[in-house]
């Protein structure tokens, strides 16, 4: 019997190829609904800021490694972890027609033997994920609450990771905090779940990820494991 998807897989499965069209709206507001819309005028250019700060700090790590991005939507930053010379990068997303559009991408690009597409709730127990160098995760973390985030870490065949962090330094941000509230309960989003570093790594310490700590660059904050 197939486990029935997590809150956050349900609602991002209906929701995904929106938000992406606004978050990155440089190239796809049109396709977005009302709310992601407008969300992207107060949000700006911050999620192309999150992704390039993301692999300005992964780039030293990556080449000639295997790489899982959770999260993945369309593939835009699986296809900068290749260009950055990772030598396969595997994304997972709970949208099958966002994932459709990430291997027509792959094609495109001519890099489809470097990647691999697959549909995953990442915080159902046994999740089949595949064994890498390095996970990233953009955007995802902050929706799981204790019990999904150790199901996701625990579900990680990696040692080391590099996650967009919901650090609790975020609820300092205004009026960006203030707005985000207001999306999350008119668009029935489920939580999001901030963390302290502690906090995290008592979640994270017991299935084996260690030497933990929190980078803040360009006003984002990740959690890594990654040799300094």
């Amino acid at each position: 019997m197939t486990n029935p998807k997590s809150k956050s897989a349900a609602y991002w499965e209906e929701h995904l190829k929106s938000w992406e069209a606004g978050a990155y709206y440089k190239e796809g507001r049109h396709n977005a609904n009302w709310w992601d819309r407008l969300s992207s005028v107060f949000r700006g250019d911050a999620m192309y800021v999150r992704m390039n700060t993301a692999l300005e700090l992964l780039a030293p790590h990556v080449k000639g490694t295997t790489v899982l991005d959770v999260g993945c939507a369309s593939g835009r930053f699986v296809f900068q972890l290749i260009n950055a010379g990772a030598q396969k990068v595997y994304g997972t997303d709970i949208s099958n027609e966002i994932l459709e559009l990430a291997k027509s991408r792959s094609i495109e690009l001519g890099v489809q033997d470097k990647t691999d597409f697959s549909v995953m709730d990442v915080v159902q127990p046994n999740s089949p994920l595949p064994q890498v160098d390095v996970v990233t995760a953009l955007g995802v973390i902050e929706y799981f609450d204790a019990k999904d985030m150790s199901a996701f870490l625990g579900n990680l065949r990696t040692k080391y990771f590099l996650l967009d962090f919901p650090d609790h330094g975020r609820k300092k941000e205004f009026p960006t905090w203030v707005l985000r509230q207001v999306y999350i309960r008119v668009n029935r989003l489920p939580g999001v779940y901030l963390y302290s570093l502690d906090e995290f790594a008592k979640i994270a310490e017991p299935l084996g990820f260690s030497n933990l700590r929190v980078i803040e660059k360009n006003n984002f904050y990740y959690v890594t494991n990654l040799p300094a």
